[in-house]
């Protein structure tokens, strides 16, 4: 018997609440749930790191290679 894995996943994130107001607003201005829009960020920064055009993780505020 073979497991089929999902077509989609559910990911959950821990934001702030500025951060939710700023989503939320920019869901409403595209008529979208926060989900898709989110979705569609995620999909887009992807696409431009695999195209070697995103910014990478090492310039954002607290990543790993940060801290000595």
């Amino acid at each position: 018997m073979q497991i089929q894995m999902p077509s989609r996943w559910r990911v959950t994130a821990n934001i702030d609440e500025e951060l939710l107001k700023k989503l939320e607003a920019w869901a409403s201005e595209e008529n979208r749930s926060i989900s898709s829009l989110v979705a569609t960020i995620l999909k887009e920064a992807a696409k431009s790191h695999s195209e070697g055009v995103y910014l990478h993780s090492q310039s954002f505020p607290n990543s790993k290679s940060e801290k000595k």
